[in-house]
């Protein structure tokens, strides 16, 4: 399954690197914010070239603190990262797996910079993008992953902001969650099956434009 993923995101990379000035013409601004569990805000401005307004790139949350970070957003980006050893943390305690990127709290939660080389990379560049956020322009992204339950998503629907979007890959009863069809749903939604630019599922140029 690893294998499997590594494929698709390697061969959505190139895609990505062939159509994005094609598809940054779809879109009527470059300066918005998107906030995101995981990678997929890396990915949407990697769709249209365009430069990161936003500190949650190449990193994850679990789903627990991904929604009190939410909530609570301009509380935490207040706060300063603390760097802890890897095995200290929630990830490590749950899967038993070895982490080999910085990991760090935030008050109390906690966020995994997964593709950082070291602490001084990860803590530069979160302070330096969440200077750059759009607050008039910003876009929640939630999906099932890392420990995520139904009252997790329902949370997350509930958040009392305009621009909203939740991807699952399990069919759940739950007004706003877009479910996404993959290869194997048993499992957490996979970032290679998330959704950017336009497709049969959703328009992200659409919701972007909406901002």
């Amino acid at each position: 399954m690893i294998k499997y993923e590594t494929i698709r995101l390697k061969l959505r990379k190139y895609y990505i690197k062939v159509t994005y000035k094609q598809r940054r013409k779809k879109i009527n601004s470059e300066d918005f914010t998107i906030i995101s569990n995981n990678c997929w805000g890396g990915t949407v401005y990697q769709s249209y070239g365009l430069k990161y307004n936003t500190p949650t790139i190449g990193l994850f949350f679990m789903a627990e603190d991904y929604i009190k970070f939410v909530y609570h957003i301009k509380d935490y980006l207040k706060a300063d990262l603390e760097f802890i050893n890897p095995k200290e943390s929630k990830k490590y305690k749950y899967y038993k797996k070895e982490i080999n990127y910085p990991v760090a709290r935030l008050k109390d939660i906690e966020i995994y910079f997964m593709h950082y080389k070291s602490e001084m990379e990860a803590r530069e560049k979160w302070k330096r993008r969440s200077k750059r956020i759009n607050w008039n322009k910003v876009l929640y992204k939630f999906s099932n992953q890392n420990l995520c339950t139904k009252e997790h998503i329902k949370q997350f629907l509930e958040l009392p902001v305009k621009n909203k979007i939740c991807f699952v890959n399990k069919k759940i009863n739950i007004d706003g969650a877009i479910y996404i069809k993959q290869l194997f749903e048993s499992e957490d939604i996979k970032a290679s099956y998330e959704p950017f630019g336009k497709n049969r599922r959703i328009n992200i140029n659409e919701l972007i434009n909406s901002l």
